[in-house]
Order: structure tokens, then sequence, then C-alpha cells
């Protein structure tokens, strides 16, 4: 019988198996049981594939509800000022040694899925064969890619990982394994009769698109444009790869929960970030006020199609700070918000987001949006014009025409906003945040929250929990942080 140990960068195999989420369902809903152990003769026998795999999906899926609300703290979103479901609210405000610790939730199943997935190929690829495994083929492409998605989110996000118990991996070493999972799982999936097949529970409609924009994904961040671009540019316009949501205990969309769609707000959309100052540990130059690139309330575009002004400050159609031309902008209609009564906040109304309209909404994995801003950003100039305008218009948003091809600053401002809104509040803006570290706010100690009060630490990356670094053996208290580069580095030690 396996024991469970709560404890996750890999810390033995067969104690994070009985910490398994049993899933099963149709084609649009995976339905959540929580069996009280997963013994020995259940793992090792073909018969429980599907269990397994559906185990990876569902772990994954419960992990990145979470991963990616705790982003948007770190994308400047939102204050928190009560304990939505599932939110970390000193992730929101960086406040605290808690804004630097990975959610213990979404740390813990990522790899839990990881490791299923993992346990699972090895056992698909050298001991099942098809006679006992009816989609073998389908399952050895899915876990190859659910482990590639671990590897890749972790490696843009934590400042270093371990992997069952093993010796610490830094985040270049991440995307290397990433990397190798996701170009695994393409060749697995075109091995697939017909080179391609429907991912179960409405994850996605192509198994090889989502692989591509994965890996698109993956290449982006790491800085292989040239590797991005050709992954992207095989997605079709209109593709998108999901994370599932239900109507039920422990499925729902945190941020519809979170938002005043979802019954009660708990989260103030920010604003412009006109309250901050400090430096720039990158530059060395102190921020200009307001900050560039903040504030989600009042977006706009000009009739030209600029959403964003030469100094980074967002087009919005009112409050301060303003030039006389934004009285012309409409509406940015993609970054939705609501008056609602924020609890925690004393009966105040503020903007909380409505970007999600219900509670079993899915949440974008994969979205040709981001492919297309991948090639644009890689290609530049007119066509990187070209690829935002066939955005604005799925969107229905004014076109870029005030742009200059032969202006590099602006086309890659125009990028830059164009990542914060059209994929606002799906966990993507952060690896922008984090690939431009001289022109994106960290707050990195400094400073309050603007309404809560509540001191400022570092963000940027998360480390581990201190348990990952105790009960390992080739790691210590001391090896927290030492894994990524110095302006990369959480403060976590704020008394």
């Amino acid at each position: 019988m396996i024991k469970t140990r709560k404890s996750m960068g890999g810390l033995l195999a067969a104690a994070l198996m009985s910490a398994s989420l049993a899933l099963s369902g149709c084609d649009d809903l995976l339905k959540v049981e929580l069996p009280a152990e997963m013994t020995d003769e259940v793992l090792g026998d073909p018969a429980g594939a599907t269990l397994q795999m559906n185990t990876v999906v569902g772990n994954f899926e419960y992990a990145f509800n979470d991963y990616f609300w705790d982003l948007a703290g770190r994308e400047d979103t939102q204050e928190v000022f009560a304990r939505s479901p599932g939110t970390n609210r000193a992730a929101f405000s960086y406040a605290s040694i808690a804004s630097s610790t990975a959610g213990t939730d979404w740390f813990n199943e990522m790899n839990t899925a990881r490791l299923f997935a993992e346990s699972l190929h090895e056992k698909l690829d050298k001991a099942w064969t098809v006679k006992q495994v009816a989609d073998r083929a389908k399952y050895l492409a899915i876990t190859s890619m659910y482990a590639g998605a671990v590897y890749s989110y972790l490696g843009g996000t934590m400042c270093e990982m371990a992997v069952d118990a093993g010796p610490m991996v830094k985040p270049d070493e991440a995307y290397t394994k990433a990397e190798a999972a996701l170009t695994r799982a393409i060749t697995e999936i075109q091995a697939v009769t017909g080179g391609d097949f429907v991912m179960p529970f409405g994850v996605s409609t192509s198994a090889l698109n989502m692989a591509y924009g994965l890996r698109a994904q993956l290449r982006w961040q790491k800085g292989d444009m040239a590797g991005a671009k050709l992954d992207a540019e095989k997605i079709p316009k209109g593709f998108r790869a999901f994370i599932t949501r239900e109507s039920v205990p422990d499925r729902r969309n945190v941020a519809y929960d979170a938002g005043g769609g979802g019954g009660g707000a708990y989260a103030e959309v920010l604003g412009l970030n006109d309250w901050w100052k400090g430096t720039n540990p990158v530059t060395g130059k102190a921020w200009p006020t307001p900050l560039p690139f903040t504030g989600y309330t009042y977006l706009g575009i000009l009739p030209d199609g600029r959403a964003v002004r030469e100094d980074g400050l967002p087009i919005r159609t009112q409050g301060t700070n303003r030039l006389p031309e934004e009285s012309t902008a409409v509406a940015d209609a993609r970054v939705t918000t609501v008056l609602g009564v924020i609890s925690g906040k004393g009966g105040v109304s503020r903007p909380t987001n409505v970007r999600f309209s219900g509670i079993g909404d899915d949440i974008p994995l994969v979205n040709w949006k981001e492919m297309w801003l991948i090639r644009a950003e890689a290609e530049g100039g007119q066509r990187a014009i070209d690829l935002v305008n066939e955005i604005r218009t799925n969107d229905k948003m004014p076109l870029v025409t005030y742009a200059s091809a032969a202006n590099a600053t602006q086309i890659k401002y125009m990028i830059f906003e164009e990542r914060r809104r059209a994929l606002w509040l799906e966990g993507r803006f952060f690896f922008t945040k984090m690939k431009n570290l001289d022109t994106m706010w960290f707050p990195r100690g400094v400073g309050i929250t603007p309404e809560g009060g509540l001191a400022l630490g570092g963000g940027v990356r998360f480390i581990m929990p201190d348990t990952e670094y105790q009960l390992n053996p080739n790691l210590t208290l001391d090896s927290k942080a030492t894994g990524c580069a110095t302006n990369e580095k959480p403060l976590f030690n704020l008394g």
C-alpha cells in the first residue's frame, strides 16, 4: 500500500501517487472523485491506464486554475482584500514571504500531474501493449504533452525545482526537459492513425495543434524566437486549447468566483499605478510616474488603433494622466470590469473582473492570438502590424494605422500592450514581464499596496515551499533562489 506525503518537488514518486484525483467523464465533463488510496496493484495494471491518464489531466487542470490566478497578481491585475476561493491574498499584493513561495496547491498538483504523466508514459512505452491499452498511442502523446507543459510553466516561474528528490533543476534545465517532452509528444501524435486526434474532455479539437502551441510558448519564453515562430505558424486562426472548468466543487473557474459575477467580489481590478515610487534595479534609474504597462481599468483604443502611448502608458477612456486625444478613445471590450461591492473592503464598490461569464467557463491554455503575437514579435515591422490587425479585426477593435514599421520601439510597445489586453487573465503577460525586466515593473520589497496597505514583497520568480528544500537530500534552505538570475530573484526574508 502506498503512503501519502504532501510534499511535491518530486519527493518519492510512490508517495505522491496516493494524492491522485481519480477522474472519469464524457467529452465535455471531468467528474472529480478523490479515492482514499491508489494501490500498487492498481498502478501496475494496464486496465487502470485510463484512470491514470485522467489523473494527469485532472491534476494539471486543478493546478493551472490556481496557477494562472496567482500569476495575475504578478501581472498587477488586482488587489485582493479578502481570501477569494483558491486565492492567496499575499500573492496578489506581493506581501510577506507567501508572495515568494509557490502556491502549495498548484505547485503540488502540477508536480503530481507531471509524476503521473512520466510514470504512465514509461509503462505504456516499455511494458504495456496496444492489446492491453487500446488507446496506448494517444495516451503516450497526452502524457508527454502534459509533462512538457509542467516543465515549461514551472521553468518559467520558479527559481528552481527538483524532480523526484533529485538535484536542483534550474529554469534552463526545466526548459530543456520541457522541449524534449513536447517534441516527443508531437512525434507520438503524428504516429497515431490519421496523424492527430481530438483531446478528451473538450480540451481541444486537435492534439497536434495543442502540442505545437505549447512548444511555441516554451520556445518564446526561453528566447528561441525562430523556433517559436515556426511552431506558432502551424496554429490555425481561431484555435484554442483549454483548462476545462465545470460548475462543481474544485472544478470552478477561480477568476469568475472572485469577480463580481461570481456572487461576491473579492478583488479590485487595479488602475494605472501612479502611487509607487522606486528605482529600476535593471537600469539603475528611477521608475517613471505613473508606471508603464500598468492599469486594467477604463482601457481604450484611439481611432488610429493606438492602445499604448510612447511613454508606455495605456490609452484610457477616463481617469487622470490622460492626454487630450484620449477623449476620442473607444472602450476596449476585451478587458471588462463591473462595479461590485468588494468583500473585506467595507462595502465599497470597486471595479472587479468579468473576464469570464460563468463558473464553468474554460480557461484558455493555448490561444491562437498568442501565436499571432509570437509571430509579430519574431517578424517585426509591417508584418507585426498586420498580425496585430488580424487580432483587432477578430475582436472588432480599431485597426492599427498609427505605427511606423521602421520604429522598433513603437512596434515592441504595440505588441506588449496587445498581449496585456488580448490575453488578459490567461496567465501569459507574466512571461512578457519576465522577458523585459528593464521595462516591466516588479515592486521588489518597496512600498505598500494602494488600498490595503500591505507591505509589498519581492515578487518576480517563485521559490518552492520550505519542505522541498528540507526533505530533499540534495538541497538545503540555503539553496532557495540560487537557481535564477540576480534580477529574477524574489525577496523572501522580509521579517
